[in-house]
């Protein structure tokens, strides 16, 4: 793709500290092609050194288009999708930018964090403008930063999939693409989190009333999270009782931490003792939060950290929830200082039986600025992060408030990512923010990492809508249910009897007839996707905001599947059909309380077609293996199929009952018949 670009221009400032746009006389634009895109480098001088946010700027011609979507950073910590037909449009600290062209083509531009300087896309009077900075004034050169990977195709998933991972090749950092990532064993189940259940009152007791609870109504939880709130910080006495969430927050956010232990009164026998007794209340796995900075405004300078490791800390530029001329400290974001801070954290947090941790936070290096380029802070933040967690709990992590580009392109080995802002129960508008805000996140973010749509409550008006999200994901399962509220039915379409849960293979995203179309102004419906080995799962949700009732249509090519004949399977009406190749089928979603979760499976109509768990919502991950008319599932249960013919169905040497339903079979095998012989009849 050839870039055509308006101009060059390098920011300074100079004594008078007047800005200065210049047509740069020295800036030199490297562009190289290869196979999946071409890519930007950009090398720069100025004697009075880059300062403030623009330290180079690339102008580009201005791009003919239907529309666009825009990969946002609307915080320091998260993403959203941008919608619009007009580059000007394009929103400040975008990160990834798709056009679809009136060839019916995507460009895709893809601007990356390099070891020192970071770029981000915006739009202009004049068009799009990448600019490049380093988080650090004075810089006098940037040499040969990485700033942009470019394509353009016809398929907008390909495309992004390309571009991201000639990125990662050419960053030459240890970037891993999803698929080389490990996903934590442990985090294969089912998961329950503190935060919403306790926030303040985390305490040993009520960790033990939640397992009790969990084990009465029989819910395979597999691992917990302590969420924040349970260390020893002294602002909490600030607390009022009673207190709203506004004043939790707002004492959260203005606190420090003291020492990195548990708060006595609430582990009056310590974490140790809090830990062992919840994993033999029947929580096997046990994970702890705690941020990149200690707590929300740090550490205190007499902290017992900052006093035993004095080198590994620093003053730092202050937060919005500092007052002015208030100090921060902070680890210092040098390899070996860093390297010792997090590996002292996960050494303690492994001494108290801590199996996995959730760091937050790391979208922070604000505080770093005029301190440390952003590329440098960042990638030495992130490595050692990935070095603790990977030398205590063999990679099992989950980041948090980690997705501008300094973190996404920064982290080596772990596997999972927060992909959403917090959230926030019984809300339907809250749940159209962040089915959206995961969905498109997918397409950049889950390149990269096994994209975690956070915790929901079973008892929340929008459960099922929030377990079909969870389901179709591809991430970790967790809720953060008040004790007493967990509602079992919910869970158990989503896993096996042990918790195991039915997760498919990739990120899930938007649909191709979505990805750049604004889902809440469309009139049709919004649309996800993803696979299962050669089979496809798409669900389909109303978000728009006129309520009226939406239609939408599924077709083979909406999960990226060969043209080919399919056989689906819609878990909600549970209608069976035969989808033919090149075709496709209507639906309607009345209001926003309506939606479908859609199963495609390759279809020969002279061999019996299996469904898998017709009891899961993704049930055709609970198949282990077919040969032949054997089907191997990891469970027994309710197994459906379609045959053009009559099939007699065993289990060993029993025969189980076939029974009909809306066009397709099934039969019920008990939990340990997991080997099923489909005999057909002539």
């Amino acid at each position: 793709m050839k870039l055509n670009f308006i101009s060059v221009i390098t920011k300074n400032i100079h004594q008078d500290e007047t800005i200065h746009t210049i047509e740069s006389t020295s800036c030199r634009l490297t562009q190289k092609h290869f196979d999946q895109a071409d890519a930007i480098w950009v090398d720069a001088d100025s004697d009075q050194g880059f300062f403030g946010e623009e330290s180079v700027i690339l102008r580009f011609a201005n791009e003919a288009l239907v529309d666009f979507l825009a990969i946002e950073r609307h915080s320091d910590f998260w993403s959203r999708p941008v919608f619009g037909n007009d580059l000007q449009a394009v929103p400040n600290f975008t990160q990834m930018l798709l056009i679809h062209t009136p060839k019916d083509t995507y460009q895709c531009y893809l601007p990356v964090c390099d070891d020192t300087f970071k770029t981000v896309l915006r739009g202009t009077k004049d068009g799009l403008e990448a600019v490049v900075y380093s988080n650090f004034d004075g810089l006098k050169k940037c040499e040969h930063q990485l700033a942009l990977v470019i394509g353009e195709g016809n398929d907008p998933h390909a495309l992004v999939h390309d571009c991201t991972s000639l990125a990662a090749q050419l960053l030459g950092n240890g970037l891993l693409m999803r698929e080389e990532r490990k996903m934590p064993e442990m985090l294969e189940y089912l998961g329950w989190c503190s935060w919403d259940a306790l926030q303040y009152r985390i305490s040993h007791e009520g960790l033990l009333e939640k397992a009790k609870e969990f084990s009465e109504k029989n819910v395979p939880i597999h691992f917990a999270i302590l969420d924040d709130m349970w260390a020893d910080i002294p602002d909490f006495a600030l607390i009022p009782e009673p207190h709203t969430f506004r004043e939790l927050v707002n004492v959260m956010h203005q606190s420090r931490i003291k020492t990195f232990d548990g708060d006595s009164k609430r582990f009056p026998k310590g974490m140790r003792a809090a830990i062992d007794d919840l994993k033999q209340a029947g929580i096997p796995t046990v994970g702890l939060w705690y941020p990149t900075t200690g707590y929300w405004k740090g550490f205190y300078e007499d902290s017992d950290l900052v006093e035993q490791y004095p080198e590994c800390f620093m003053h730092a530029n202050p937060g919005r929830w500092h007052k002015e001329g208030e100090k921060i400290v902070l680890v210092k974001p040098e390899t070996d200082s860093a390297n010792r801070f997090f590996d002292v954290l996960a050494e303690q947090a492994k001494s108290w039986g801590i199996d996995f941790v959730k760091i937050d936070n790391q979208g922070y290096h604000k505080h770093y600025k005029n301190l440390y380029p952003i590329g440098k802070s960042a990638r030495n933040i992130q490595r050692a992060i990935d070095a603790a967690t990977e030398k205590h709990f063999d990679g099992a992590m989950i980041n948090c408030m980690g997705m501008p580009p300094e973190c996404l392109f920064n982290r080596p080995k772990t596997a999972i990512s927060r992909c959403s802002d917090d959230f926030m129960p019984e809300s339907k508008e809250w749940f159209a923010k962040n089915i959206l805000q995961c969905s498109y996140n997918g397409l950049l973010q889950g390149q990269y990492y096994v994209n975690d749509w956070d915790m929901f409550w079973t008892d929340d008006e929008q459960a099922v809508k929030n377990s079909v999200c969870r389901a179709i994901s591809g991430g970790p399962i967790y809720v953060s249910d008040m004790i007493g509220r967990t509602r079992p039915e919910i869970l158990k379409p989503l896993a096996l009897s042990d918790g195991r849960i039915l997760r498919p293979d990739n990120s899930a995203m938007p649909t191709k007839d979505c990805v750049t179309v604004n889902p809440t102004k469309s009139g049709k419906a919004f649309k996800i996707f993803n696979r299962v080995g050669d089979c496809g799962l798409i669900a389909a949700f109303h978000v728009d905001v006129n309520q009226a009732s939406v239609k939408g249509s599924i077709s083979a090519s909406d999960a990226r599947l060969l043209d080919r004949d399919y056989l689906y399977y819609e878990y909600f009406t549970k209608t069976c059909g035969i989808l033919k190749a090149g075709e496709s089928f209507s639906f309607d979603l009345e209001n926003r309380d309506t939606f479908r979760l859609y199963t495609l499976i390759p279809y020969n109509q002279n061999a019996v077609t299996f469904l898998g768990r017709c009891d899961k919502m993704i049930g055709i991950k609970a198949i282990e293996s077919i040969d032949g008319n054997i089907v191997t599932l990891k469970e027994g249960g309710m197994v459906g199929f379609y045959s053009t013919k009559p099939v007699r169905v065993f289990a060993g040497e029993r025969e189980l009952p076939v029974k009909h339903e809306n066009g397709y079979s099934y039969v019920v095998s008990q939990e340990n018949e997991c080997v099923l012989r489909f005999q057909p009849i002539n």
